[in-house]
């Protein structure tokens, strides 16, 4: 009887220690450390973190890393804690806004009430030419005061459920925003995006700064009223107000308002705008074969629409919608493995070749890698001028010969060695 008693307190004891761990979700990366640079087309320097603008808008630059020391677009705030915070921003004529995702420890758990405490602030002062046009090269001030909206995200950069949002972040000091919310399902991912005065979106250039978030800390679900309320708090742990959070609306019928912007009506810009965020248009797909029931062990597939500059492994923006394509494919189907394999033509000589098809495949690899894929999942080789498909005499066979393809190495049954 005695043994039977230890047995089930030491039971008892693990079971509370696991329960006891699976009450606070650590965030990696959680004062947003990283390499301090303006933010490029499809690099993002930031550990941990994803850029997920390019599964949305792919012409769109990534967020910037600022620094107590960096002066990227004029913005001269001193970070709250660490070394660099993130700047995002919203985009008036292109009606674009940033966002970054990351994979949590564990799952948000559905049904389960969460807090969760990150600084924001604005800068007053966030120039940038990147509307110029023609001759008129002055700056514009990316300054208006925006909000941040927090997603429950089923895959990388997926926008499922909106968990909270704070108010229009109209202040240059850091504050302290203390959400609260409670998922409808798990989620094993979380997104943060700037965005737009809400409920009537309409598109301008504004910006948000994000420092030192907290812990996500499962509580005790309070009663429905409680749980719709940010608070924001100064340093010094003064309240300044307490904000509703915009909950999901039962569905009703939108009234449109009439409004003009940029000389149209509102129903051809705000709420196409908005549909459009909400639940993207179906597009064609690029890769017809990449498909997990057409697959098959040795396959390989040829990237369409993938382009370089000249003589270049780096990579051009036009081509992050095929990339984002086998992202997708890959994340829905976590048991494939495959080859990321570079060509050439035969005019260059072998070593130009074999370096060039190598630095190709891997940077295909690498922007997978960021976007949250585990390289142990992604192998890359460059196979220079090895294996033609046409003959290099004509235009037409080189450019067949210049390729990067995909080759299936494993689909959860059994894989092949590469070769």
């Amino acid at each position: 009887m005695k043994l039977i008693i230890n047995i089930f307190v030491l039971f008892t004891l693990g079971c509370t220690s696991v329960y006891s761990q699976a009450k606070t979700i650590k965030l990696k990366n959680p004062s947003f450390e990283g390499a301090d640079a303006a933010g490029t087309d499809g690099y993002f320097y930031l550990q941990d973190w994803t850029d997920c603008a390019p599964n949305f808008f792919p012409d769109e630059t990534a967020p910037d890393i600022h620094s107590s020391v960096s002066n990227y677009f004029d913005v001269k705030h001193s970070t709250f804690d660490g070394n660099t915070y993130v700047g995002m921003v919203t985009r008036e004529l292109r009606e674009t806004y940033e966002m970054i995702s990351q994979q949590l420890e564990s799952p948000l758990k559905a049904n389960r009430c969460y807090k969760f405490s990150i600084y924001l602030a604005k800068s007053d002062i966030y120039l940038s030419n990147i509307d110029a046009v023609g001759l008129d090269k002055s700056k514009k001030n990316f300054n208006k005061a925006v909000k941040l909206r927090i997603w429950g995200s089923t895959s990388n950069c997926n926008k499922t459920q909106l968990l909270a949002e704070s108010v229009l972040v109209d202040h240059s000091d850091w504050r302290q925003y203390n959400f609260k919310f409670k998922p409808s399902r798990d989620y094993p991912y979380i997104m943060f995006e700037a965005f737009y005065k809400t409920p009537v979106l309409v598109p301008y250039n504004g910006n948000i700064l994000l420092d030192k978030a907290s812990d996500i800390i499962e509580i005790p679900c309070p009663d429905a009223k409680e749980l719709a309320k940010v608070e924001v708090k100064k340093p010094g742990n003064e309240v300044l107000k307490k904000a509703e959070v915009v909950k999901k609306p039962a569905p009703t019928a939108i009234k449109k308002p009439a409004l003009t912007i940029n000389n149209k009506k509102a129903d051809d810009s705000v709420f196409t705008n908005r549909k459009k965020e909400i639940k993207p248009e179906k597009k064609d797909k690029i890769l017809k074969g990449l498909e997990k029931d057409k697959i098959l062990i040795g396959q390989t597939i040829r990237i369409e629409k993938l382009f370089f500059e000249a003589d270049s492994s780096n990579i051009k923006p036009e081509s992050f919608e095929v990339l984002n394509e086998i992202h997708t494919f890959l994340d829905e189907n976590p048991n494939v493995i495959i080859e990321i394999g570079g060509h050439t033509n035969s005019v260059p000589d072998e070593d130009y070749c074999n370096k060039l098809s190598t630095e190709r495949a891997k940077n295909v690899a690498e922007y997978l890698y960021k976007k949250g894929i585990p390289t142990f999942r992604i192998k890359y080789r460059g196979y220079g001028k090895l294996k033609p498909l046409a003959s290099d005499n004509t235009p037409e066979g080189r450019k067949k010969n210049q390729r990067v393809e995909i080759k299936i190495l494993y689909t959860g049954n059994k894989s092949i060695q590469s070769q």
